[in-house]
């Protein structure tokens, strides 16, 4: 890849609601506003500065942009990359303003939990069926699952066989990820510490998955704003520069793979590192999606 995108662009507003596992009375698009509204209070902008929008996912960005009532009129998108969809709207986002498309591009995405609106809610009973499909013919007559938690226990089981892998090591990974969520005042599990033990003893939901190493949807919903570099140094917050970053569009169905081990992460990351200059061992903080 010959183009670099390195420090052209800047994050300049963040907004977040809390995160909750229900929440009554809330909509998608309610959360999605009030994260919205604080980055663009955060960033020191107005509604009208936004010229650009990217929705996460179900969060289509017409509807959006008509109930928080802005005008993208330089661009707008949805970007629907499953648990990767804030770092492919962060790189798509950078590139837009960076070619001078849009001046203010905002990404929103969010989700509710309401039991008074189960339709409208993830994962709470919702309407369910569609077309024929993988998970129809190969998943599904052998019982429900929540999520990925089909394909993550196919994974998880070749892991074990292919590495040695235990369930005590994978444990840890849950314990860790709550750890580091303890102190957050906005998080679901905030001051609620669990112990490998706890893992290990909670039951299986897809062998050799435990229900505490699944992930708990929750009602919330997180925005960012991306202008250029030059642009930034104009407004309220210090700017946080985008140095490098890789998209890499991977397999729907792991089975599909030649390595159904092999993570998209094996391309992207080089081309981040490439991109900002930047190596391994330089990186004082990372944080990961399964």
């Amino acid at each position: 890849m010959t183009v670099s995108l390195r420090g052209t662009a800047a994050i300049v507003g963040i907004g977040e609601t809390e995160h909750r596992r229900v929440w009554p009375g809330r909509s998608m698009y309610g959360l999605c506003a009030e994260a919205a509204a604080e980055a663009v209070r955060d960033a020191g902008l107005r509604r009208e500065d936004i010229d650009g929008l990217i929705g996460f996912g179900p969060v289509a960005a017409a509807g959006l942009a008509e109930y928080i009532g802005i005008r993208p009129v330089h661009y707008g998108m949805g970007s629907n990359f499953a648990g990767s969809s804030s770092g492919g709207a962060l790189a798509i986002a950078t590139a837009m303003v960076s070619a001078g498309v849009a001046n203010n591009i905002l990404f929103v995405g969010g989700g509710a939990r309401d039991p008074g609106n189960p339709d409208a809610s993830i994962y709470m009973g919702g309407p369910a069926g569609g077309p024929p499909s993988m998970a129809s013919e190969f998943y599904n007559p052998f019982g429900p699952t929540i999520a990925a938690n089909n394909t993550y226990g196919l994974l998880y089981t070749r892991h074990m066989y292919q590495y040695g892998t235990t369930q005590e090591q994978i444990a840890h990974l849950p314990v860790n990820q709550r750890f580091n969520a303890l102190k957050n005042p906005r998080a679901a599990f905030k001051d609620q510490p669990i112990t490998v033990e706890d893992v290990l003893n909670s039951r299986y939901v897809n062998y050799p998955l435990h229900l505490l190493e699944c992930v708990m949807p929750v009602a919330g919903a997180i925005s960012f704003i991306v202008t250029t570099a030059e642009r930034a140094r104009t407004l309220k917050q210090p700017p946080v520069y985008v140095l490098g970053f890789g998209v890499c569009q991977g397999f729907s169905n792991s089975y599909y793979k030649p390595d159904m081990l092999e993570s998209p992460a094996r391309y992207s990351a080089p081309a981040a590192y490439n991109m900002s200059g930047y190596g391994v061992n330089d990186v004082q903080f990372a944080e990961f999606y399964d």
